[in-house]
């Protein structure tokens, strides 16, 4: 179900039209001033007269997503207000035409002078109003992500949990197990030995590192927490040609009747304010997959894996994705579309490689400039 965010300038638009809650009767303040602070807090949430998605009350199918989130469909009310009118087993008690009444008797009401609001609480409207997008964490079974490995090869710990019947996510696996029986006599040079350094711990709740990959001569050994991938069949790879084709990270991205659309994408710097830091993202990979003299109805394969690698060769994440692709016809060409959603905490600052692998041998890598933000404050004498 595609959910459209609301639009800031919307959000201007309704604190600029109403100061108390939309219920009737009830007279609370939708901004909360303190001493101290220059900004106000927020005391209330945007309410959809009609659902953003299925999931919420009220939802008219009829409706657009662009109509969903228009000033006509939201209300604003107090904190308990609003939690209540958004109850699922409620919707009876509050129908779409009595929300609608309470708007038109908040918009009378309507200050002479807008108040002037920050962009930081903008935002911040944006981000509560997406309803059932958010948790309530007060009944909330919560998964904590577990620690990345300290050495080279081992597998990360699983996460903790909160919550009845909560379970803990599964750590990350350990490198393959290799053993060598050698003489004297088979060893000619010198054997390059490269051991992995161990990952390093997440910040804020999300993923720590996962190791880097140790190798011995040819053999690599993932690092603990790396995804691998699964042998492609042999019977395909003479008839079946693959490429990467472009990789984007995205503020905001959606599949809409089989088109991809990205909001803010094309990042090539990603600046923290402090490491370690936080990383979110959304990433868009195409992968361009084309078959010759294929058996109808053949399945074919795809995984693709991404990971961000730190300048000390570890991963920030290290994500994997599968899909089947069945040719319908001898010979043909598809576009596979891949989005994920990664995480990842971010230790070190420099060039950063985006590395896109398929399981049929092809590869992308680009780069990401990870800095450190500027401070705003002026410095002190």
């Amino acid at each position: 179900m595609t959910r459209l965010p609301i639009l800031e300038s919307t959000v201007k638009q309704l604190y600029g039209t109403a100061t108390t809650c939309a219920y009737p009767e009830c007279d609370e303040k939708l901004l909360r001033w303190l001493d101290g602070l220059h900004s106000p807090l927020l005391n209330s949430r945007i309410a959809h007269i009609c659902a953003a998605s299925a999931l919420g009350p009220r939802y008219d199918e009829s409706m657009t997503d662009e109509d969903r989130r228009a000033f006509g469909n939201l209300v604003l009310l107090c904190l308990p207000h609003a939690e209540e009118v958004d109850l699922k087993v409620l919707a009876d008690r509050y129908p779409a035409e009595t929300l609608r009444r309470w708007k038109a008797v908040q918009l009378e009401a309507a200050p002479a002078k807008p108040p002037e609001l920050p962009e930081g609480l903008l935002e911040r409207a944006v981000l509560l109003s997406m309803g059932d997008v958010l948790m309530d964490f007060r009944e909330a079974t919560i998964d904590l992500g577990g620690k990345a490995a300290l050495a080279p090869g081992a597998g990360g710990s699983g996460g903790g949990a909160i919550g009845p019947g909560a379970r803990g996510g599964d750590g990350g696996p350990g490198g393959d197990h290799h053993t060598f029986a050698v003489t004297g006599l088979q060893v000619l040079g010198e054997v390059p030995i490269e051991i992995g350094p161990g990952g390093r711990s997440g910040v804020d709740g999300l993923p720590g590192e996962a190791g880097g990959h140790t190798r011995f001569g040819a053999v690599v050994t993932p690092g603990g927490g790396r995804e691998t991938h699964s042998p492609f069949p042999a019977a395909l790879s003479e008839i079946v040609t693959t490429s990467v084709s472009s990789a984007l990270f995205a503020n905001y991205a959606e599949i809409n009747n089989g088109l991809s659309y990205l909001m803010g994408a094309g990042w090539s710097t990603y600046e923290v304010v402090e490491l370690p830091g936080p990383f979110r993202a959304g990433l868009w990979v195409w992968l361009d997959v084309s078959w010759t003299d294929i058996e109808p109805g053949t399945d074919i394969p795809i995984e693709v894996i991404v990971e961000l690698v730190t300048p000390s060769k570890t991963a920030t994440f290290s994500k994997k994705h599968t899909t089947i692709i069945t040719p319908p016809e001898r010979d043909g060409f598809e576009r596979a579309t891949f989005g994920f959603a990664v995480v990842g905490t971010l230790h070190d600052a420099g060039l950063h490689v985006l590395d896109v692998s398929c399981n049929t041998g092809a590869r992308l890598g680009q780069y990401l400039n990870v800095g450190i933000k500027p401070s705003s404050e002026e410095p002190t004498a």
